[in-house]
């Protein structure tokens, strides 16, 4: 199962990698829902990426909220959660699954490459089910690492697209579009919103400077497209333009076009990227505003301060209108003293009515006061007044009577204080270095942070030039177009390497500004930061990111854009025609690595890991691209060299990593499959060449690993061929063409057939019969042989039930089953096909190879002691063929064994062969196994295994492989308890 899953990792990504492993979830644990969904950051919230209802995809899309719901304890159990109690009361979109009679939850983690939980993959099962750890850990492990960055990737996509709509809805709203246009090759993009300015479709219309150009009014026309080239001649950055243009059915539109200018290291204008916003509302609105503006202006004087008079004897108050204005208050609300004390901020009150006590009395003639007016809670929002007043009248008691004066609004000279008191704190304190200089370039005024990054005080260097920082790294053409800059854009921004006070030389980031005033420079400001410890970490990053962690060498992801590059590189040589460049790729992969990490520990496999990559780094010619693709495979690109040289350099690496290896004390011994892969022969694009390499290596593992093999014509039309067989086959499985034969299993002691082996046989329209040794093996290289494995045991079982009822109740049905079988498919459909036909366990008894077991370990052991502990028998086929006939006894424990017709076929006349098969009727004799002899053909061969006391015999002797039908006319002529066919 868990090599399935790498591989389907390898043929698919994003969208459909998704799917296909809903796909494969259904396959291995058949629930009637399933989803994929990932979480927010903060793991408040989970989206769904896919759903399947019985294996078929739904368009619903839906978000829960994690707390309290079942994948919160997924969560903090850090592994898969099985839940079996009220699940439609339980689950949070139970709105969805309302409907449905589900029982139990399993949810799968998913993980990201650093290990934490990024989503889940949920189940829910309408029958009884019962999660196995120890049977479905591992794979929901590694489906949950797999799946990691897709999901990640597919949430990112998700959440972008949600941004760009409200991108798109803002837009909308502001009337505002934006646009790029490439000068290199005249194309340009519009967002939708300058479609809608311009009322066209983006079907209909292709926008470029002569399609756009004819919506510009005439009048405005030449000015605009002047401008605009005048802009990109120059040097300039940006500008911003108004114009009007002319719609469809004659309706004119105001619009503002602000663009920023991108150029190429020589100044050219190459990329136009700005925005276009309908001001045509603003437009017309502006204008009736400076109408009513020009109105108020012959109304009210020309005097910007307001005039006030108050008469202390009379207390009446006179102002001019201006007065209320810059007050701000409506005159109605103001009828007495003590409604203008009120309304003077709390802080500025006695002092206030200090100064006009004073007047009042006689103590000053005059007054100067400033002041708040009370604005609720809110102090940010007042606004300062300054008020001044003198006596211009006295009565012949000398009693100040009226008091003439002037009220300014002074609220931006205070926030301009106020503001240069802030700027000069930022100053000094803010972490931005700071260096100004006069016109002439000699510093003036430096930040405390300018002292502490370079080291000089604040009088080493006020009058001098900053060029006593300069290190010495930088050229004069550097200093020339840094100077270039500023004299014509009036700014220049990047990095530079300075140097401190006590030598040492470090990078900063820095923005210098020209100040001018009356187009005269009378300032450079220059602001930096050091950037160290950025440069640092982007170095570090940059490691990281292009580089395996555990072997340090190329990753896969860098390793691709290297071999991109390279095949692009040589196609560019190919198109001057030059002579052609040649490459090879070399896909290699460790055989059987599992074993070192399941004997030793995987930080043993790390080790081996590591080995492998320095024996790669030492075999490999100097100018070649080593990779660590993934887990235990590498990839090495050879340049400008052919596949006789790159054959040579892979049959030495299989020589040297078959050398027994040392590590941590330990000897091991380590064999690797090489494919290769060469430019042009193999492939001119770099997926051609990764993708026919990666084949060229796991057919090496098919033919037997520890070796190297070449990605050639003719593995291609034999690839090119097994494809077809390969789409033959699938259809065939779907359209049950597939037929299965029946070889009868005779007791020779009885004369009775006591069991049918069920065998496949294939018969296609152009190809006729095809050999099972032929379409087993696509079966299971292409992941069919579960489909296959199913379809002939349900059609067995049918068959099987046809005869039970035929009256042969007695009758055994063998039925083989595949490694990859046992792998790949849930085997759970056996017991229910069993079940379906009412058949008793005891009918079924399921064939391996004794090299099965050995070949999936303990998995495949703890399947078969299920099957036995229904009652179904195990037989072992083939046996005496594989390395360990007596190690397969004792961990399968069967209940027959087969002795292989390879045998058989020469116990006539090979005394070896007379006596392995006597050996094993002893041996079976005494575990109490019985034997089946298979392949017997003559009377002699019967003769013999009669005499060694085998009288279970299969054979041509007896009978080919034959239908149903014929099967149950041999059970009629044998076997003496027949009854009437009730078929």
């Amino acid at each position: 199962m868990v090599t399935t899953l790498k591989a389907l990792k390898r043929n698919s990504y994003g969208s459909e990698f998704i799917q296909e492993a809903l796909h494969t979830v259904y396959e291995t644990l058949q629930p009637a829902h399933c989803y994929i969904a990932y979480f927010d950051k903060n793991q408040h919230k989970a989206t769904s990426l896919a759903y399947s209802i019985d294996d078929h995809f739904s368009n619903t899309v839906f978000t829960y909220l994690i707390n309290n719901s079942l994948c919160e304890k997924m969560i903090s159990s850090g592994k898969p959660y099985f839940f079996s109690h009220n699940i439609p009361h339980t689950y949070p979109f139970n709105q969805i699954i309302t409907p449905y009679l589900l029982q139990h939850y399993l949810g799968i983690p998913i993980f990201s490459r650093r290990g934490d939980i990024v989503g889940v993959i949920g189940c829910l099962f309408e029958h009884p089910y019962f999660f196995s750890e120890e049977q479905h850990g591992e794979w929901c492990q590694v489906l949950g690492d797999i799946l990691g960055s897709d999901v990640q990737y597919l949430a990112l996509l998700s959440e972008q697209k949600k941004l760009l709509c409200e991108m798109e809805e803002c837009q909308q709203e502001a009337q505002l579009g934006n646009f790029h246009v490439d000068i290199v090759t005249g194309s340009a993009y519009w967002s939708k919103e300058i479609y809608r300015i311009f009322q066209c479709e983006a079907e209909s219309f292709t926008p470029n400077e002569t399609t756009t150009n004819q919506y510009i009014h005439p009048d405005d026309r030449t000015r605009v497209i002047e401008l605009r080239r005048d802009m990109l001649d120059s040097n300039s950055m940006s500008y911003n333009v108004i114009y009007r243009i002319v719609l469809a059915e004659g309706k004119n539109k105001y619009l503002r076009e602000h663009c920023h200018i991108l150029r190429d290291i020589n100044g050219i204008a190459t990329l136009v990227k700005g925005i276009v916003q309908d001001i045509t509302e603003f437009y017309y609105l502006s204008n009736k505003l400076d109408q009513a503006s020009d109105k108020l202006s012959v109304t009210y004087n020309a005097v910007t301060e307001g005039i006030w008079e108050y008469n202390l004897e009379t207390k009446i108050l006179l102002t001019s209108p201006k007065f209320w204005d810059i007050l701000g208050i409506n005159e109605t609300n103001v009828n007495s003293v003590y409604d203008w004390i009120i309304m003077i901020h709390k802080n500025d009150r006695s002092a206030v009515i200090k100064c006009f006590s004073n007047l009042r009395n006689g103590d000053v003639t005059s007054i100067d006061v400033e002041f708040r007016l009370q604005s609720g809670s809110n102090d940010k929002i007042c606004r300062w007044f300054n008020c001044k007043g003198n006596i211009i009248e006295s009565s012949s008691s000398h009693h100040y009577n009226r008091i003439v004066g002037i009220l300014i609004d002074i609220t931006d000279t205070v926030m301009a204080e106020q503001q240069l008191t802030l700027a000069k704190t930022v100053y000094d304190n803010t972490s931005e270095c700071i260096v100004i200089t006069d016109k002439d370039n000699n510093i003036i005024s430096v930040n405390k942070a300018f002292e502490k990054v370079t080291g000089y005080c604040h009088d080493d260097v006020i009058g001098k030039n900053p060029r006593i920082l300069a290190s010495g790294y930088h050229d004069l053409a550097f200093y020339q177009k840094m100077w270039r800059s500023l004299e014509t854009q009036g700014t220049w921004q990047g990095q530079l390497h300075n140097r401190r006070s006590d030598g040492v030389i470090y990078p900063e980031e820095m923005t210098i500004n020209k100040i001018e005033d009356d187009h005269n420079v009378i300032n450079y400001v220059g602001v930096f930061h050091d950037i160290s410890s950025r440069k640092k970490t982007e170095k570090k990053l940059k490691l990281l990111a292009n580089n395996d962690t555990l072997t340090g060498l190329m990753n896969r992801r860098r390793f691709i854009e290297k071999v991109e590059k390279y095949i692009d590189q040589i196609n560019d040589v190919s198109a001057d025609n030059s002579p052609a460049s040649v490459c090879s790729l070399l896909f290699i992969d460790l055989d059987d690595f599992k074993i070192f990490n399941d004997l030793y520990g995987h930080d043993f496999g790390d080790k081996v890991l590591q080995k492998v990559a320095t024996i790669l780094r030492e075999t490999v010619c100097e100018h070649s691209v080593i990779c660590r693709y993934g887990g235990d495979e590498y990839a090495v690109l050879i340049k400008e060299q052919d596949i006789n040289y790159a054959q040579g350099i892979a049959n030495q690496l299989v020589n040297i990593i078959s050398q027994p290896i040392k590590c941590n004390d330990i000897d091991i011994n380590l064999t690797i499959s090489i494919g290769i892969s060469s430019y042009p022969e193999s492939g001119t694009t770099h997926q051609a060449l990764l993708k026919n390499a990666d084949y060229a290596m796991y057919e090496q593992k098919w033919l037997g690993r520890n070796g190297v093999c070449v990605y050639d014509q003719q593995l291609q039309h034999e690839y090119i061929s097994k494809l077809k067989l390969r789409d033959k086959l699938k259809s065939a499985i779907n359209t049950k063409k597939i037929k299965v034969y029946y070889q009868p299993i005779v007791d020779n002691k009885t004369g009775r057939v006591c069991k049918f082996e069920a065998l496949a046989r294939w018969y296609d329209d152009q190809e006729g019969f095809i050999c099972p040794g032929i379409f087993i093996p696509i079966a299971e290289r292409y992941g069919l042989i579960g489909m296959l494995g199913q379809l002939v045991f349900e059609k067995a079982c049918a068959d099987l039930d046809r005869i039970h009822r035929s009256g042969f109740t007695d009758v055994v049905f063998s039925i083989n089953h595949s490694v990859k079988e046992f792998s790949q498919h849930n085997q759970e459909y056996i017991f229910e096909t069993i079940n379906n036909y009412n058949l008793p366990y005891s009918a079924i008894m399921i064939e391996i190879t004794e090299s099965t077991a050995l070949d999936d370990g303990k998995n495949i052991i703890d399947i078969l002691s299920a099957f036995r502990s229904r009652g179904i028998a195990i037989s072992l086929d083939d046996f005496g063929t594989g390395y360990s006939s007596l190690a397969a006894i004792i961990d399968i424990k069967p209940d027959l064994i087969k002795i292989d017709r390879s045998f058989v076929v020469d116990i006539e006349h090979s005394k070896e062969s007379q006596m392995l098969v006597s050996l094993v009727i002893d041996l079976s004799r005494k575990l109490k196994i019985e034997v089946v002899a298979e392949g017997v053909e003559t009377q002699a061969q019967l003769d013999i295994l009669s005499e060694m006391s085998c009288y279970y015999i299969q054979g041509f002797y007896y009978s080919p492989a034959v239908t149903i039908d014929d099967a149950i006319t041999i059970l009629k002529e044998r076997n003496q308890n027949m009854v009437l066919d009730v078929q």
